[in-house]
């Protein structure tokens, strides 16, 4: 639920959710805004008297957000254009055809798309576009699967299911019932940050919290992986097209 602050004669607004589970409440911030998470006992008062003494930091960070967005470049899906997959990037060839459905392919080291031969090139975007998020969850779940055993021999913890999806404030996330769902945007980084998405999800299989005992468990894992999780909050705002 959108909720919302005045501090001085700036209006921040927030995201809302109540826990059960939650005996604190936490403050994120990303492109997308704020989030809050507390407790359903807590008071809406005692939310807002938090949010106010965190105020300063959460307007730096959404500035700094801001900042970062303007720079970020939004393809326009031409010819020669670089997309990218694990961290790498493809470029891309659109041929115009009698084709009647649009299609995109890996062909040769890059992306492939045919389109038909009225679409202007402002139209580009919103035909390949879809196909582009498509292909990378088709190819990402191939991926998934494969890149988790290792994971899941050393927890002797497997998924239910591997949902790849659209997720606009979270990498990743594990429900109850044991499904892992993944955003298709992790994939656009590199490996290592996949693995580190991929473990960070498993894990809360064993441990549903962010207690000393999980961060242990995926140290066990990912030796490095507070070294994996900086890169993803330095660069994620980035895993865009």
């Amino acid at each position: 639920m959108i909720h919302s602050i005045k501090f001085g004669n700036q209006t921040i607004e927030y995201n809302l959710k109540r826990s059960n589970r939650r005996k604190t409440m936490s403050i994120s911030v990303d492109q997308h805004g704020v989030s809050v998470i507390s407790p359903s006992v807590t008071e809406i008062e005692k939310v807002e008297s938090i949010l106010y003494k965190k105020a300063v930091w959460i307007k730096k960070q959404l500035a700094d957000f801001e900042k970062m967005n303007t720079n970020i470049i939004q393809h326009s899906f031409l010819s020669g254009e670089k997309l990218p997959y694990l961290g790498r990037y493809y470029r891309l060839k659109v041929v115009k055809t009698n084709t009647v459905q649009p299609s995109l392919r890996f062909y040769q080291g890059r992306f492939l798309a045919e389109i038909p031969h009225e679409t202007a090139k402002k139209e580009q975007r919103n035909i390949i576009y879809p196909l582009y998020i498509e292909w990378i969850k088709i190819r990402a779940h191939e991926f998934t699967k494969n890149r988790i055993k290792r994971f899941i021999l050393k927890l002797q913890q497997e998924p239910n299911k591997i949902v790849i999806k659209e997720q606009k404030q979270r990498w990743g996330s594990c429900t109850a019932s044991g499904n892992i769902l993944l955003n298709w945007r992790v994939f656009l980084a590199p490996t290592s940050i996949v693995d580190y998405v991929l473990a960070h999800e498993l894990v809360h299989l064993k441990h549903m919290n962010h207690s000393k005992e999980y961060w242990d468990t995926l140290q066990m894992l990912l030796p490095d992986y507070e070294k994996r999780k900086e890169w993803l909050k330095v660069n994620g705002r980035t895993l865009n097209v």
